[in-house]
């Protein structure tokens, strides 16, 4: 039996449902597990937890289970989640409960851009808890996904709810930065696929869609499949980060923070796609994959 933590999430359902179709039997950890997208039965469990409490993880870790798929994370802070509790001290509690209790296999979602130094708290953090699982004796793999696109996303599904509401889209910055949007069914099946691969244990791999696309023809895209044609309006960045600050003071959950900023500004793209190169998967193109949902919309 799989644990996975975070399975009640955007990627967590597809991870979950991609594990059960490959007739795995799957245990979820979640603050609120009626929130699970499935029916508790003989190949699904949902449990009731917190990975910033070990106790709950550890209750969690059963003797049948003999692997733990971690996969919380957040991409903004909010009063209630601070990156450095959910990123770091969470993954620390995950390694030690999985030692403690002999699981040896662990699968941890990082992201692109993870790297010590970073300019982005989120890409610092993130670090820091691949740090932390690459230390754990633990037969780990660690995955690092561009930005990743499906019909439960934050990011192509606000923008497509934005370009509904207005004539005008505006676009952070020159617009100009790269990314490799990848479908949240190829990240699934990239975890399902390494439980088979030994060769994946000890390795950090990074994942991305077939194209690397600015952030302009990412928005072209998007409203290509909504079905509507915008105007793109870039907006500064120093005015862009002053909005920013001004969220983050008076809402609890700001749509978007300075942090998330300083990653538009970089490069989110990889030349060793392991999805082409240790899966042999061909990755679903993001104007392929936005039909499915955005189309119908």
């Amino acid at each position: 039996m799989i644990l996975v933590t975070g399975g009640t999430g955007f990627v967590g359902n597809a991870v979950v449902r991609e594990l059960l179709d490959s007739s795995h039997r799957v245990r979820v950890l979640a603050r609120r597990p009626e929130r699970a997208a499935l029916q508790p039965g003989p190949s699904f469990q949902a449990a009731s937890g917190d990975v910033t409490d070990i106790s709950s993880i550890l209750k969690a870790i059963t003797p049948e289970i003999e692997t733990v798929i971690h996969l919380v994370g957040i991409l903004a802070e909010s009063r209630g989640a601070r990156f450095q509790a959910v990123h770091v001290d969470a993954t620390r509690n995950v390694v030690e409960a999985c030692k403690g209790m002999g699981v040896g296999r662990l699968l941890h979602m990082s992201a692109l851009g993870a790297r010590e130094g970073a300019a982005s708290e989120y890409h610092r953090t993130k670090w820091e808890a691949e740090e932390i699982v690459r230390a754990s004796g633990l037969g780990y793999t660690i995955f690092r996904p561009s930005v990743i696109f499906g019909p439960r996303d934050h990011f192509t599904n606000l923008f497509a709810r934005m370009m509904r509401l207005s004539p005008v889209v505006m676009v952070p910055g020159s617009g100009r930065g790269l990314m490799q949007p990848v479908y949240v069914g190829d990240v699934a099946k990239a975890f399902a696929l390494s439980l088979r691969k030994k060769e994946t244990i000890g390795k950090t791999l990074e994942l991305g869609g077939p194209e690397k696309l600015t952030f302009d023809e990412v928005i072209e895209r998007i409203g290509e499949a909504a079905g509507l044609r915008r105007r793109k309006l870039h907006v500064p960045m120093p005015l862009m980060r002053a909005n920013a600050l001004l969220a983050e003071k008076l809402l609890s959950k700001p749509p978007f923070s300075r942090d998330a900023l300083k990653m538009l500004e970089e490069e989110n793209t990889t030349a060793l796609n392991a999805l082409v190169e240790v899966f042999g998967m061909t990755p679903r193109a993001l104007s392929e994959g936005m039909r499915e949902y955005l189309g119908a919309a």
